[in-house]
């Protein structure tokens, strides 16, 4: 059987990075790194830091991840006894359990193919397909000065009227940028601005930019900059008392992990003790985003800021380490949807800290 180990070394070799080197832009500690490549598992706190550091380095050499993960775990059989339950004789499965799972099988792909048609059917119709299952779906507030924004299909452009607010939801984000508004849907085009009327009243109620959108994949997103372009006595603003209280609130509500007098990269554990829908973003790379049941287990290494979206907050353990310092984190209740972020920020007295943050 190939060495996961050896690979990495090869790998690294051909490239002609240093461990050192190698330490530094993965955020991996030198120990941990010769200790993958000579397979000395027990240098490891516990198997979900393996897993994490190999998937890590793995991905940043080029390896092939899943392989190598494939050959950890077989070494990792090979070295643990058989359990006894896995000796005794077991039962043989009746043939009418096989027969009840292929007609499951067959019955969610003909559901699967009917819904892709359907949806296929209604985007060839120009309808929007809104995808209401994202756990992540932020709002933005409009306002008279230029805000620039990513934005994803599902989320909400609140536009504050005196009257009233009105929402207008991002639609579309395939191509070109389309709105959905109180008299119906707004298309604005890659480098086009257009003042858009959202309440029928024949007036410009907002500008809006697409700065960068995708023809291939909706999931990108669009960078879009935005405005209103009503008059100041057209517009609700919260007075300054209640602007000075969100931000006390919102500096109540951070939770300090480390205080330093400089950043550096840090590594977020998370055990699962239940399912839960676990996206995160690490940095400024692609979101990652998978469904985690109980004994699951990740490692994520950002540089300086990580958010993550959880569909069942109690259901995850999570524990940060940075420098020398660890700490655990308790997010949520049972079942409660939660966004947070991790992230080094400057405080007034120059000192740095790595906070928690609640996102809206």
């Amino acid at each position: 059987m190939e060495s996961f180990g050896k690979i990495l070394a090869a790998a690294r070799e051909q490239k002609n990075y240093s461990i050192e080197v190698v330490s530094r832009e993965t955020a991996i500690s030198r120990q941990y790194l010769e200790a993958l490549e000579s397979e000395r598992l027990d240098v490891f706190p516990g198997t979900t830091y393996i897993t994490g550091f190999l998937r890590n380095y793995s991905d940043y050499l080029g390896c092939d991840t899943q392989y190598l993960i494939r050959l950890f775990k077989a070494k990792q059989l090979q070295e643990s006894p058989t359990p006894p339950e896995l000796i005794k004789f077991k039962r043989r499965i009746p043939w009418w359990v096989f027969l009840i799972i292929a007609v499951v099988v067959v019955g969610l792909g003909v559901g699967g193919f009917f819904t892709y048609k359907s949806v296929m059917a209604k985007r060839a119709e120009g309808k929007t397909v809104v995808n209401l299952n994202r756990i992540d779906v932020r709002t933005y507030v409009l306002g008279l000065e230029p805000e620039q924004q990513h934005v994803y299909e599902g989320d909400i452009l609140c536009v504050p009227f005196v009257t009233g607010k009105m929402n207008v939801t991002i639609a579309k984000t395939l191509g070109s940028l389309t709105l959905n508004t109180f008299i119906g849907n707004q298309i604005v085009e890659l480098g086009e601005e257009l003042e858009l009327d959202v309440d029928g009243n024949g007036k410009p109620d907002i500008s809006v930019c697409v700065m960068n959108i995708s023809s291939k994949d909706a999931d990108q997103g669009a960078e879009i900059r935005m405005r209103l372009t009503l008059s100041p006595d057209q517009v609700e603003i919260a007075d300054q008392k209640k602007d000075e209280t969100d931000v006390a609130e919102k500096n109540n509500a951070q939770v300090v992990l480390i205080t330093d007098n400089r950043t550096y990269p840090f590594t977020l554990t998370g055990s699962f003790r239940g399912a839960c829908l676990f996206r995160y973003q690490a940095d400024r790379n692609n979101a990652v985003e998978e469904y985690y049941t109980n004994g699951d287990s990740l490692v994520i290494n950002p540089r300086d800021s990580l958010r993550m979206w959880m569909s069942n907050a109690n259901a995850v353990k999570l524990n940060v380490v940075g420098d020398t310092k660890s700490v655990d984190i308790e997010i949520g209740k049972s079942g409660e949807v939660v966004v947070e972020d991790i992230r080094w920020i400057r405080d007034s007295d120059g000192t740095y800290k790595l906070v928690v943050l609640p996102v809206d």
